[in-house]
């Protein structure tokens, strides 16, 4: 059995596995820059990271792939900080009620008239 592989196609394996090492590093990097992002925006961060990293290659490609890489970028990016909102609304929202619920219970044991039940163990 004789497998004969031309130059010409370990050059373009070679070339694309330079490119998505780059943007690993590239993904990496970022990851690491927007490190403090973590603990408030983590999905706007994660969003960042993906979108941002394939952009590094966009000299390398025709016009057509570059406006489809830039499209996913737009959309990621504006998954990622929808999805932050959506989580910092909804935690505001449910936050005052567990405030509420307990001054009630504050209120309740203050007042000697109250009954306050209990769950048997």
């Amino acid at each position: 059995m004789n497998i004969n592989i031309p130059d010409q196609i370990i050059k373009e394996f070679l070339s694309g596995v330079i490119a998505v090492l780059a943007a690993i590093a590239m993904g990496v990097l970022l990851s690491y820059i927007l490190r403090p992002m973590a603990k408030k925006l983590p999905f706007t961060r994660l969003a960042l990271v993906l979108a941002l990293a394939p952009l590094t290659l966009i000299n390398f490609l025709d016009f057509w792939a570059s406006t489809i890489l830039l499209i996913y970028s737009m959309t990621t990016a504006l998954l990622g900080i929808a999805i932050d909102g959506i989580t910092h609304l909804l935690q505001h929202k449910t936050a005052p009620e567990t405030e509420s619920a307990e001054t009630e219970e504050d209120e309740a044991e203050t007042d000697p008239n109250a009954i306050v039940w209990e769950k048997a163990e």
